[in-house]
This record gives structure tokens, C-alpha cells and sequence, in this order.
């Protein structure tokens, strides 16, 4: 579905010379529910010895640039690109235990304190296709179908190991259903979608593998102008 998206991507906007698309940009905000599960492996053997589901509400900004145009009756189709000009911390756990790594054979566990880890995410870009259908002269219903690449930055700290710091790539693809009103050459969107990200996982010098699945729910609306 990712090749598939960014194929039709490219040949909407950039191989059709012989169609006018109209051209815009904008600013949209975003109210994101972030869902992760969290699931560890302590001694990296391929079973799930805990699992937490996260929930974190946040305000998203982002821009974006994208390419209109009509065709049929009432069909129209959009694509673009948008992009959060920001570092925004996607997740945070922390869970007080204590440690089972005993020093000698006759110790007790002795040492407690807190594991935590946070997800930072940098330069988070949505390549998305927007095919809908005029309803009256300047609104239109359209769903998003979108690909989703961002840098990420999972920070894991346990009290039986060493802090381990990953940064990697974090992928996803978006599903959502919206509006758009055209206001002469501005026009406002409503937005609910859905993304689904690929999960990320970390593995600590004490051998211990956290596993997050990240998924978003956010309800966007966008203010733009075309030229």
C-alpha cells in the first residue's frame, strides 16, 4: 500500500502537464489520541512477560502543500504532503519495580525504582490521496488514503540495566473520511482519520525487548488558500 501511494502520488501531481491542478497551502491542527501497547520480553526469548496500553491526548500543528483538480461530473481528487515543523513526545510509560538481579546467591532482591521510556518523533511527513465528490458548487466529501515516514527516538531507562537510546525510522499508513468548503480562493477542511504506525522496539543491555504499537486517532481541521 506504501509503493502504491507514493506511485500515485508522483503521477498526479508531477506527470500530468496537460492537466491543470490547482495548487495550495495551509496550516491544520490536529487533536491526536495516542494508543500504544507496550509489551516486554525480559529475556528476549519471544515471550510476552507484561503488556500496558497507553493512552496520551495531544495538539498537533502541521503544513501542508497539495494539488486539486476535477474530473467526471462531480469527481475530484486531491494529493499532498503534510509535515509537523516540530519534535513532539508521542509516548511516555514509566512503571515502579524492583529488581530481580540479585548480586549473590544468598541476596534477596534489593533494588527498586522506576523503568521508563518516552517516544520522541522528528520530521513526521504524511504523502496522502484525497479522492472525493462535489455535493453542491464548493463542497465536497472526500476519504484520505496516506503514507506516513517520521524519525523516532525511543529512550528506555531500566533499573537492571543501562539507559539505551534508538533512533529509527517509523513508518505507518492513514485512513480517514472528511469535508471540504470552499470559501472563494480559501477553503476549510474537517478531517477524522486513523493511522496505524509499524511497531518499534528496543532491546536493553540486561537483554530485556520492549515493544510499542503505536496508533493515532485524530480529528484535523485545516485552513488553506490556492494560487
Amino acid at each position: 500500500m506504501k509503493k502504491l501511494l507514493v506511485t500515485l502520488f508522483s503521477a498526479m501531481l508531477f506527470t500530468s502537464s496537460a492537466i491543470a491542478w490547482e495548487k495550495a497551502a495551509g496550516i491544520s491542527l490536529s487533536l491526536a489520541g495516542i494508543d500504544t501497547t507496550v509489551k516486554d520480553d525480559v529475556d528476549s526469548n519471544g515471550t510476552t512477560d507484561t503488556t500496558k496500553d497507553i493512552s496520551n491526548t495531544v495538539g498537533i500543528p502541521s503544513i501542508f502543500i497539495e494539488g486539486s483538480n476535477t474530473f467526471g461530473n462531480s469527481g475530484v481528487i486531491t494529493v499532498g504532503i503534510d509535515y509537523i515543523p516540530m519534535s513532539a513526545e508521542f509516548d511516555s510509560r514509566s512503571t515502579t519495580q524492583e529488581s530481580s538481579k540479585a548480586k549473590g546467591s544468598g541476596d534477596s532482591p534489593q533494588t527498586s525504582g522506576t523503568n521508563k521510556g518516552t517516544v520522541d518523533v522528528d520530521g513526521h511527513m504524511t504523502i496522502y490521496v484525497q479522492p472525493g465528490r462535489m455535493i453542491n458548487d464548493d463542497t465536497s466529501v472526500f476519504i484520505t488514503l496516506g503514507y506516513v515516514k517520521a524519525d523516532v527516538e525511543t529512550d528506555v531507562q531500566s533499573i537492571s540495566s543501562t539507559n539505551k537510546v534508538v533512533s529509527d525510522d517509523l513508518e505507518g499508513t492513514k485512513l480517514g473520511i472528511g469535508i471540504k468548503k470552499g470559501l472563494g480562493s480559501n477553503f476549510v477542511k474537517f478531517e477524522y482519520a486513523q493511522t496505524d504506525y509499524d511497531p518499534i522496539s528496543v532491546t536493553t543491555s540486561n537483554n530485556t525487548k520492549v515493544t510499542g504499537d503505536i496508533d493515532n486517532n485524530a480529528a484535523t481541521l485545516s485552513f488553506g488558500r490556492s494560487f
